[in-house]
Order: structure tokens, then sequence, then C-alpha cells
């Protein structure tokens, strides 16, 4: 490493036991665990598996929320924020998306669909539309995402 001139970052840097599962260890926006699988012959084996890490999870609503969230954004279209969000929104589907991040990535969905929701909501100033729809899971957009491609 001293050839490379690369030093260790003194709070982040520690010796984390895999062995027993219970740790794990975030590493470039992810969160690595060992974890007990299975086989389709039920044979059991162990893995390391990877999940968005707590930071990398707050970021991304923090980029979501920032767009949609301020007042002076209620003047721009449906259409350019699409425009804006669609190819953050692929390229952390491209980076984060694992076999074992599915469920993570989904929620990270809902909360951006949540997010569009409350914003046109809020730009058609009906309020009660955002949270009576999201409490019965239904979510009416004026187009869908895949048509606004």
């Amino acid at each position: 490493m001293e050839r490379l001139e690369l030093t260790l970052h003194p709070t982040k840097t520690r010796i984390v036991g895999l062995w027993t599962g219970e740790e794990g260890f975030d590493f470039l926006g992810m969160l690595h665990r060992k974890t007990k699988a299975e086989t389709s012959e039920s044979q059991v084996y162990y893995t390391t598996q990877q999940w968005l890490c707590r930071k990398a999870k707050e970021r991304i609503r923090e980029v979501v929320k920032e767009r949609l969230a301020p007042a002076n954004m209620r003047h721009k279209s449906f259409q350019e924020h699409l425009e804006y969000l669609n190819p953050k929104i692929q390229d952390w589907r491209n980076y984060y998306v694992t076999t074992y991040s599915q469920r993570k990535m989904a929620k990270r969905d809902w909360y951006i669909l949540q997010r569009l929701t409350k914003w046109y909501a809020k730009k058609r100033m009906r309020e009660n539309l955002t949270y009576g729809l999201m409490r019965r899971g239904r979510i009416y957009l004026p187009f869908t995402l895949a048509e606004a491609q």
C-alpha cells in the first residue's frame, strides 16, 4: 500500500468477523454480509450477499426529494421530472441491483412513486388525493412511467 501511496482511514477501517454472520461491512455503497443459503436440493451453503447500505439509501432519497419537494419545482412538467430522474434511476438500478437486493430496490421504486404522487397532488392542489390514493394502494398519475419514455 505504501508503494501505491494509499492510507487507511482510522475511523472507517476495522476488522469484521464474517464467520458468525452477525456483522457486515459497507464497501462501495453496498452492505456485505455472510448469510446461509440453500440449493434446490436442500443443500445448505454460506455466501456473501450484498444490499444497499443505509448511507446509499439516504442519498437516493435525498436526490429525489431535492427534485420533487421544493415549491419552485411545481411549475415543471411531469415529463421534465421524468427526464431528470429516469437516467438516475437507471444508474442506481444498474449499480445496486443484485440477486439479494430486489426487495430493497422495490422499496426505493415505491418511494420514488410516492414522491411523484405527492408532487402531482400539490401541483394540482389536491391535498386529499395524495394520502387517499396511497392509503388504498391506488396511484393515478397523468400517464405511466413507461409511456413517458
